[in-house]
């Protein structure tokens, strides 16, 4: 298995904390027996309630050659990113913060506010956009880990940039993990379910790929919409 996975979840297990593996950490694993080539994060969910101990292992995350950056959304941080400093070779790991609420586990998602390559539009526009896209996440990268190490994505000056949604994973599918020998990590036990449900036909690639259209486990509005839904 990628040495990379293997020491972020020997970190994961040392300080005792409840994780599964997701999204296309998850599917490649499952699919391939191995990290999926062009995915270049490794995806990690926990519940909020183990933040505490996670903050406890992130002076050796550093000590592992990693910046650190947490996101928040109105005031709760829902996300911690870790980014290798010098090996360009390594992944960004992403560990997404899931709350629950109406019988589904939610965590807040966020991309820029440019359409994908993959979206129907001229050529030259298309290209325009890419290269807009480039210059923004470069920034936003350096920004991030070399000024503003907390980012609120609800405020200025994010806020411009960004469509923000909310991962609404029916709750079963986390509520019950189970270790994986193989994989020597924990997983959803239902993977499969949960890899159909998230991705549909998830035996089989697909090129043309866009996560914020196609990924089922998506809801396009923001987590206080939803929430605020739930309560009237």
């Amino acid at each position: 298995m990628d040495q990379q996975l293997i020491e972020i979840l020997d970190l994961l297990h040392r300080h005792d904390i409840t994780y599964w593996l997701d999204s296309g950490t998850l599917l490649g694993l499952m699919r391939e027996g191995k990290l999926l080539k062009n995915d270049m994060d490794i995806d990690v969910g926990v519940w909020s309630e183990e933040e505490q101990k996670l903050k406890k292992m992130l002076s050796l995350i550093k000590q592992a050659g990693y910046t650190i950056y947490s996101a928040s959304y109105k005031g709760q941080i829902f996300k911690y990113n870790f980014i290798p400093n010098y090996n360009k070779h390594k992944r960004k790991v992403d560990i997404n913060l899931f709350r629950e609420a109406d019988h589904h586990a939610w965590c807040p998602m966020y991309y820029f506010i440019f359409t994908s390559n993959h979206e129907k539009s001229e050529d030259r526009g298309r290209k325009f956009s890419g290269a807009v896209r480039k210059v923004i996440r470069s920034w936003w990268n350096r920004f991030n880990t070399k000024i503003r190490l907390k980012v609120d994505i609800n405020s200025f000056p994010w806020r411009p940039f960004l469509n923000i949604g909310t991962w609404w994973i029916p709750i079963q599918y986390f509520k019950k993990i189970e270790y994986d020998t193989r994989l020597k990590a924990y997983i959803p036990s239902d993977w499969e379910s949960y890899l159909e449900f998230r991705y549909g036909r998830w035996q089989v690639k697909k090129n043309d790929w866009i996560f914020y259209k196609d990924d089922q486990g998506i809801n396009d509005k923001e987590p206080a919409e939803i929430i605020k839904q739930l309560k009237h």
